[in-house]
């Protein structure tokens, strides 16, 4: 077993040599320094257990030198001692960070118990630190099994990291279409007003890491470092952090990340290869959807009709390219529930009667049931399972009312019933852009949002899409 290293800094000969002597035969090896500039300078090169610090020294004072050693290691045990035993010295001591006091003239026992004291529990904190990223491993493994949406798996890697490390900034970096660059997908910030995260690395700024396959930690003002995250032919993306002044980053530390990337890149790996089975199978979905519309004229295209108008209407409430891909999802799927609901009901040419309109009113909930195995976005499931809501409090399946409803479902509701009222219907033609406008604003504030009415009507009113799909009529 290795031996625990001791660095003894006094400028005092007889001091040093006693020391040295009672500590290697407890079994310790022990490194000397007359002052705490070559103390600093020993600590700066090599790797010790605890330290033992006498406060009177010339060039620098013992407080000096445990302020400096605290700024690059805040975990390494410093033991002061003084011949200035007074209760101001001990409380600035502590203050600064040491770890535990001893008085001159020293009784030797007490002097070695406290070092074996300090040493054990400096042993116990990194096996606990050691278990913490032991759990962390298996929690991300757990995540990586669990989790196969990318974005929420970036947001618990980031989350994790914060954590384990709480650093200035941490982000993950992912391969974006432009081959040349890796784009930035999550990040944490701890002071968002002073660190800047760039927007995206070239694959040159960046070489290195992947060429040898190891973090590139930089020591400059502040700490920072970048580990690499592979795919199985492909070099997926990278993990970035920083850390304030005086942060030192340890082996373990930099170990840990390094295993911990290798899961990350498993796990964007699973969730890109589960994008890919997931657009199959919404593609499929939506060749579902397109044969039930088929089997009536009526509503032939109307979950694209439906995609179109929500469409344009999230667009001018500039919402993010997510959010517009979520409603452009939820449109072509909102009707799906539909699948599980009788021919002779769907397709009935005149109104439906109380019973009927009940069973129809189950297609948001049948909808959910089918959508649940694919593991799609919660917003999505919500955007369908919400979108026939009244924002009165007078819909169906749950009763919402007002901000309860989701504005995705708010959306769908209004494109939903603006597609339905232009098209044609067995017992009904459709209306014409300018009635169905009318009706929207008669059921402004009962049925529909006020504000997604006041989009769509802008949109078609000032004519601002070009052609309009459906019945445009005047």
């Amino acid at each position: 077993m290795e031996k625990q290293k001791i660095l003894v800094i006094d400028d005092e000969h007889g001091i040093r040599d006693l020391f040295r002597d009672a500590l290697q035969n407890e079994g310790y090896e022990i490194s000397l320094s007359p002052d705490g500039k070559e103390g600093l300078g020993k600590l700066e090169n090599g790797k010790f257990d605890l330290v033992l610090l006498d406060i009177q020294m010339p060039l620098m004072d013992g407080f000096e030198v445990l302020s400096a050693i605290r700024k690059r290691d805040k975990e390494i045990p410093v033991i002061v001692v003084t011949g200035l035993g007074t209760v101001e010295n001990a409380v600035r001591a502590l203050k600064l960070g040491a770890s535990d006091f001893l008085v001159k003239p020293l009784v030797l026992q007490d002097m070695l118990l406290t070092v074996k004291r300090n040493m054990e529990t400096r042993m116990l904190s990194k096996e606990i630190s050691k278990l913490k990223m032991i759990e962390t491993i298996l929690e991300l493994n757990r995540v990586i099994v669990s989790l196969t949406s990318l974005d929420l798996l970036l947001e618990r890697v980031v989350s994790i990291m914060d954590n384990i490390f709480q650093p200035e900034t941490a982000a993950v970096y992912i391969n974006g279409e432009d081959e040349g660059l890796f784009f930035l997908r999550k990040n944490i910030s701890r002071n968002n007003l002073k660190k800047k995260i760039p927007v995206s690395y070239r694959h040159e700024d960046v070489e290195d890491i992947f060429r040898n396959r190891k973090a590139r930690v930089e020591k400059t003002k502040d700490y920072s470092i970048k580990v690499p995250l592979f795919g199985k032919e492909r070099n997926i993306g990278l993990i970035d952090m920083e850390f304030s002044e005086g942060r030192d980053i340890r082996e373990e530390e930099i170990k840990f990340l390094e295993v911990f990337a290798i899961q990350v890149g498993i796990g964007i790996e699973n969730a890109n290869l589960f994008d890919v089975v997931k657009g199959s199978y919404l593609n499929s979905i939506r060749s579902l959807v397109n044969s039930l519309e088929a089997k009536d004229s009526y509503t032939r295209g109307h979950s694209e009709q439906v995609a179109y108008y929500a469409f344009l209407i999230g667009r001018q409430l500039r919402l993010s390219p997510r959010e517009l891909e979520i409603l452009r999802n939820a449109s072509y799927l909102h009707d799906l529930g539909k699948l599980g609901i009788r021919d002779a009901i769907l397709l009935k040419p005149g109104p439906l009667d109380a019973d009927e309109i009940e069973i129809v009113r189950q297609h948001p909930s049948m909808t959910v049931k089918i959508l649940e195995p694919l593991g799609l976005r919660k917003e999505e499931m919500e955007t369908c399972f919400y979108h026939h809501e009244r924002v009165n409090g007078k819909g169906y399946p749950k009763g919402l009312k007002g901000d309860e409803i989701p504005l995705s479902a708010k959306i769908l509701s209004v494109a939903d019933s603006y597609s339905a009222m232009i098209s044609e219907r067995p017992y009904r033609k459709g209306l014409t852009k300018k009635e169905a406008i009318a009706e929207l604003e008669k059921w402004t504030g009962t049925q529909f949002d006020r504000d997604v009415v006041n989009v769509l009507v802008k949109i078609l009113t000032e004519n601002e899409t070009g052609e309009v799909i459906g019945n445009e009529g005047n």
